[in-house]
């Protein structure tokens, strides 16, 4: 009884479980628009699709230059009282990301004629395509907005804001014009303008820190100064790209369509468990920079009892998912039951991923992000290596495999790369009581 009732009143459980449900709404919410997809149009067309949400959220998150990243560690390791330094921070990466994402939308435009038939085997329209560049814009407001959230600690809020707006315009444009979604290419237009309408309302989010009148923003970093000040983290979030979404583009590349929603549907159901470990994230980063910061002798259980919970609730979820597999792909379409090997293999990799998760923050805290960032560019090569060699080969199932190997490689590298720099010391003297604050 006694260690249940710790449990019930540990903030950081308490906290964990209230963005985890957050996040299994948008995923929820998401899989209703992935089974909408793959249920109501063909294979061929709901691969066009899969494929231009991978390159929006991809170019997206290059554009961005690790500001995502930035936002939190800076407003996480603010003071409380600091709350004009935290609105002007916000601001200033508006301005700043608003910019560099103009900069990939005219990249994106000049690149569409070679994507339209090197990616999509030329099955989208070329202007469909070219409009989808300013989705990279109002995708970087809604990151931004949810990482804000982030490093102020309303994490639910921040799940909510990042997975489940975006598929609930889609849903209710879907509902309002059904006809025209499963008809023609009204699917990619509605996609469109569900992201634009996501990302102009994400600002209500964050509508009262916006219009804060404190004035203490003068110490917040403006645009050149932010942006050097973004550039170690970049590396992490291109990293991350190449990681997690790569694959469904070289599959583009290397297959068809048809495969590319075969791999895409597996990929997403397996990325259920990645939406577990970022209700973990935003829960866990914050408060370990807050006490990394403020209260280092209570780092070390802090870290320890955030890295055995992350553990613990991702092989849960993967252990679950694999004995649900065939039919969670069944509830897309018979189909898709084709992907089940890729799909396994994915789950796996997926897990192995989550190993790394609370090490990493231990880079970023410590400011050692070029040790992280080499870790992820060896990563990145296995997994680019793997999958020119595997998918040709193997199919979905090579791109499955290329994603296993870099993700173990990645987590072997990051745990012995933390224990080489020394991140984390014992306290001289040991702890009363396991974290509580």
């Amino acid at each position: 009884m006694k260690i249940i009732n710790k449990l019930r009143h540990n903030p950081l459980i308490i906290q964990s479980a209230l963005s985890i449900i957050a996040r299994f709404t948008g995923v929820a919410l998401n899989f209703a628009v992935a089974i909408l997809i793959s249920r109501q149009l063909s294979l061929g067309n709901a691969g066009v699709i899969f494929l231009l949400m991978t390159f929006v959220s991809g170019v997206a998150l290059m554009s961005r230059f690790g500001l995502d990243q930035l936002i939190v560690k800076e407003v996480a390791s603010a003071p409380e009282d600091q709350h004009g330094f935290k609105t002007s921070y916000l601001k200033n990466t508006h301005e700043l990301v608003f910019a560099l994402s103009l900069v990939f939308v005219g990249i994106w435009v000049l690149l569409s004629p070679y994507a339209q038939q090197a990616f999509f085997d030329g099955a989208i329209d070329l202007h469909h395509l070219m409009w989808a560049s300013l989705c990279v814009v109002f995708f970087n407001f809604i990151t931004v907005n949810s990482f804000y959230l982030k490093g102020i600690r309303q994490s639910s809020l921040s799940v909510l804001t990042q997975n489940a707006l975006p598929a609930i315009t889609f849903l209710i444009l879907i509902a309002v014009a059904w006809q025209y979604f499963v008809s023609g290419t009204g699917h990619i237009v509605l996609y469109i303008v569900s992201l634009v309408a996501a990302g102009a309302l994400s600002f209500l989010f964050v509508k009262s820190h916006l219009s804060s009148k404190e004035n203490n923003g003068d110490i917040a970093p403006k645009f050149h100064k932010l942006f050097i000040k973004s550039l170690p983290l970049a590396p992490i979030s291109f990293f991350s790209f190449m990681m997690l979404w790569a694959d469904t583009v070289m599959v583009g590349y290397f297959l068809s369509n048809e495969k590319v929603a075969l791999y895409s549907v597996a990929a997403k159901i397996s990325y259920i468990s990645l939406f577990f470990l970022g209700a973990l994230d935003a829960t866990i980063y914050p408060r370990l920079l807050a006490i990394y910061n403020h209260k280092p002798e209570k780092l070390w259980s802090f870290f320890w009892q955030a890295t055995g919970l992350v553990i613990a609730v991702l092989v849960a979820v993967t252990g679950i998912m694999y004995l649900l597999s065939d039919y969670l792909l069944l509830a897309f379409r018979p189909e898709y039951v084709a992907a089940s090997s890729a799909l396994g293999l994915l789950l796996l990799a997926q897990l192995l991923r989550a190993a790394s998760l609370t090490f990493s923050f231990m880079f970023i805290a410590r400011e050692k992000v070029r040790f992280l960032n080499i870790s992820l560019t060896i990563a990145m090569v296995v997994n680019l290596v793997a999958n020119i060699f595997m998918i040709p080969r193997y199919g979905i199932e090579g791109a499955a495999i290329a994603t296993l190997l870099a993700n173990a490689t990645l987590v072997a590298f990051v745990i012995i790369m933390f224990y080489q720099q020394k991140l984390l010391s014992r306290p001289k003297q040991s702890e009363a009581a396991s974290y509580d604050s």
